[in-house]
Formats: C-alpha cells, sequence, structure tokens
C-alpha cells in the first residue's frame, strides 16, 4: 500500500514538474577603457536551446550553453577588431562559451531573477562569473531579460600590447546581453 501511494506521488510530481526545451537568442555589447578614450563593440550569440524545466507556470531550473563565434566581435573600427582578434587568439580559440546549469532559487531567491551563476570559457579558461539580471519579464511564451557582467581580461589570459608606449588598455571590460527565450 505504501509503495502505491508513493509511486502516484512520483507520478503526479512528474506530471507536475516539466522540462521543456526553449530557443534563445542575445544581442551581446562589450565596453572597456583605454588611457585615450573607451571602447565598445557588438556581437550576438549563435541561436541557442535552453532546458527550462517548468512547474506549473513558473521556471525551476535552467540548463544551456551559449555560444559565440570571436570572429564575430566588431568595435566598428578595422584596425581595432585586427588587433582585438589578435589579443583573443581566435585562430587557436574562435570559439567563447556560457554554460549555464542553475535552480531558479540561485536565480530568484525573492521570485525575481537577480544573479545568474554561468561558466565563462574564453580563450580556453573556463571561470565562473556571476552575472546580474535586470529587466525580467515572462510572458506567454517568451522571457526576456538584461544581463552584466565584468571579465578581467588578465584572468582571461588577454594581453593587450600598448600603442606608442602610453596607450593602454583597461583589464575590466563590461559585457552586456538583452537574451530572449522563447516556448516552444
Amino acid at each position: 500500500m505504501i509503495t502505491r501511494h508513493c509511486l502516484l506521488a512520483l507520478l503526479l510530481l512528474s506530471a507536475i514538474a516539466r522540462a521543456e526545451t526553449w530557443s534563445g537568442s542575445a544581442k551581446i555589447t562589450f565596453d572597456g577603457t583605454s588611457t585615450l578614450h573607451d571602447w565598445g563593440g557588438k556581437v550576438s550569440a549563435e541561436p541557442f536551446k535552453a532546458d527550462v524545466t517548468m512547474n506549473g507556470d513558473k521556471p525551476q531550473r535552467v540548463v544551456s550553453t551559449v555560444t559565440v563565434k570571436a570572429a564575430g566581435m566588431d568595435t566598428a573600427e578595422a584596425k581595432r577588431d585586427e588587433n582585438m582578434r589578435k589579443a583573443m587568439k581566435i585562430t587557436d580559440h574562435p570559439l567563447i562559451t556560457g554554460k549555464i546549469d542553475a535552480d531558479f532559487s540561485q536565480i530568484a531567491a525573492s521570485g525575481t531573477p537577480t544573479k545568474l551563476p554561468l561558466a565563462l570559457t574564453l580563450l580556453g579558461k573556463p571561470q565562473n562569473i556571476t552575472a546580474n539580471i535586470s529587466n525580467w519579464q515572462l510572458k506567454g511564451g517568451k522571457a526576456t531579460f538584461d544581463l552584466e557582467f565584468p571579465v578581467s581580461m588578465k584572468a582571461s589570459g588577454i594581453s593587450v600590447p600598448a600603442v606608442l608606449l602610453f596607450i593602454r588598455v583597461g583589464d575590466d571590460i563590461t559585457v552586456r546581453a538583452h537574451v530572449t527565450l522563447t516556448k516552444p
């Protein structure tokens, strides 16, 4: 009798919590500084999938890998793009990845998402990052939000030589992404 009740409870729980594969896109900007002027650029992530476990209409867990082609990063200045790609060793490390595997309780302790832990791999070096989430909206079959996180070029293994011996690029890059996830 107890076994029958346990089996029934498991069946009910599995029906309540269900995994769905959502389609994702991200438009990304990055901003840095130098002793001469601030600079920035943009790139789009490759289309990606996010496995979202739902409990009714509430997300419980999200698992995804987001990929960016480093050669697609564009600062709107050809020489700077060339130097950036050289510093990022894109022939050896053409992809930047962000892996997400988080319980929604980690992301949204207060009910609204505020933090997203992710494993960022840049130049083949994984590093744990916590991105700040803002502008969270979940309506109809679509979730949209903005992410922001810092990246240290030094910690990532990116070395940018000085120009004319005195123009140096700052170590911290601010990465921002506008993310859209769409239910199937």
